[in-house]
């Protein structure tokens, strides 16, 4: 009842969230779901086929096909879906380099990931007999879960670097910045990070667990039949769990600044700028995809100058979130700022863009 009523509530949330976004048409969303449906029906009759073929063969060789078909099932569920629901990557011109960067940084994690289920591997080897059956699925599933997100990482990964290659070899703008313009970016933006960062202050920000904490002491206190212990231990439990999740949230945050100076002095100092998307600080952001489009930009007068790119990531299950990804302005580029105006507005009709004209205010 509850999954259901969760699953109800995630596809609810998703489809309001994906009618905000600029690429939202009735055509595009019955094609998505006719071609998904379509998949997933298919991939249903190979997982009943299989079984029905291996259902009187010795167990291990059920399991193993069971698991095989379901993993391909899946992979080809993950490759449906993204290619259905990504916008399509610019041709790289013939001759580019081809850039592999994103793909480099999937290569680690999976060498990672494998070094991981080697060892889990020889742990079910030679733990005893009784614990076999647990690091055994606990490896299988660990397989299950590495081997399907890898693969659509890596899929993620290809049409970025080949978008990438597109933009660095027909790109609208390209900055280039000195050392010391660098350096003076590389600082100032930890800087505003660290001052802009929102800070959880128990004084102040601890009420807002008041709530939560009375109703599930309440549900425990009035619906478990457990003894007083139990419902006195639960509750606590759950509460010291929140604290030590709210206390690492905010460490990580206060570690922001550092990861993202870290982050700019490993970066190339320079920005592009073309049809998919912007290269900068080291990272590729698209400007329009079923997860991810543009809201705003302008300029952000200062020291460093900079232009503010506003963006409204949609996450399954929750709400969208609004991420601001500044670019730092070389001097004299009143020019391309106006020429960037013009070609932003046209590849992002739904945004507002006010790159001529420095706008008032901060995003």
């Amino acid at each position: 009842m509850y999954l259901a009523l969760f699953s109800l509530v995630t596809v609810a949330g998703a489809w309001a969230a994906w009618r905000s976004n600029p690429l939202y048409s009735t055509r595009a969303t019955l094609r998505f779901v006719g071609i998904v449906g379509l998949a997933i029906v298919c991939v249903t009759l190979l997982i009943a086929a299989v079984v029905n073929a291996t259902a009187d063969a010795p167990a291990l060789v059920f399991a193993v096909a069971l698991a095989a078909a379901i993993l391909v099932g899946t992979i080809v569920l993950i490759w449906i879906i993204t290619n259905v629901s990504s916008p399509a990557v610019p041709a790289p011109s013939s001759g580019a380099p081809v850039v592999h960067m994103h793909r480099a940084r999937v290569a680690h994690w999976a060498r990672l990931g494998a070094a991981a289920a080697v060892v889990l591997g020889i742990a079910t080897l030679v733990v005893p007999a009784d614990g076999k059956v647990f690091v055994g699925g606990l490896a299988t599933m660990f397989v299950f879960i590495g081997v399907t997100t890898l693969f659509a990482a890596y899929i993620a990964a290809r049409r970025m670097d080949l978008a990438l290659t597109a933009l660095e070899a027909d790109c609208w703008i390209r900055w280039r910045y000195t050392a010391e313009q660098w350096r003076t970016w590389t600082d100032a933006e930890p800087a505003r990070e660290l001052a802009e960062q929102p800070r959880w202050v128990w004084r102040r920000d601890g009420k807002r667990l008041i709530l939560p904490a009375a109703a599930v002491v309440a549900g425990v206190a009035l619906f478990d039949p457990g003894p007083w212990w139990w419902k006195a231990s639960y509750p606590a439990g759950l509460f010291v769990l929140a604290v030590v999740i709210v206390e690492l949230s905010a460490r990580y945050e206060r570690n922001a600044p550092r990861r993202l100076h870290a982050l700019l002095m490993r970066a190339p100092p320079e920005t592009y700028f073309g049809t998919a998307g912007v290269f900068a600080d080291g990272a590729f952001t698209w400007w329009q995809t079923a997860s991810n489009f543009l809201l705003d930009a302008h300029v952000e007068e200062g020291s460093p100058r900079s232009v503010a790119l506003r963006f409204e990531e949609i996450r399954v299950g929750t709400s969208p979130v609004r991420t601001t990804l500044r670019v730092l302005v070389p001097p004299a580029a009143d020019d391309d700022l106006a020429r960037l105006q013009g070609l932003l507005s046209a590849a992002c009709p739904s945004a507002h863009v006010a790159l001529s004209v420095p706008a008032a205010g901060t995003a």
